[in-house]
């Protein structure tokens, strides 16, 4: 039963997780995110253990795929900005040099 209390707790955090970033997508409506949370409280006032980790297996699925796109996107982003200073201290370095050859 510990179990089963852990997978709700964390497929409750993940449908926190998983509607807001739908929801700011556009990928969900404020009715689909009730009609969803509707359908996962009633699994869990059942105790559907099959229903329950279906939609623990699903929301899980859902928020790694949103976590491993943050780490992309934030990686990118680093590599972008560095990638942008190396070009802003080259440009300087040469700005400099420009005035000291005058």
């Amino acid at each position: 039963m510990d179990s089963m209390k852990s997978v709700i707790g964390k497929m409750r955090a993940d449908f926190v997780r998983v509607a807001e970033v739908r929801k700011e997508r556009g990928d969900w409506s404020e009715a689909d995110q009730a009609e969803i949370g509707e359908a996962i409280k009633a699994a869990v006032a059942k105790g559907d253990p099959d229903m329950i980790l279906s939609w623990a297996a699903w929301l899980a699925d859902l928020s790694h795929a949103i976590a491993a796109w943050d780490l992309i996107v934030r990686g990118s982003v680093a590599r972008m900005r560095a990638q942008a200073r190396t070009e802003r201290e080259a440009r300087e370095a040469e700005q400099a040099q420009a005035r000291a050859a005058r």
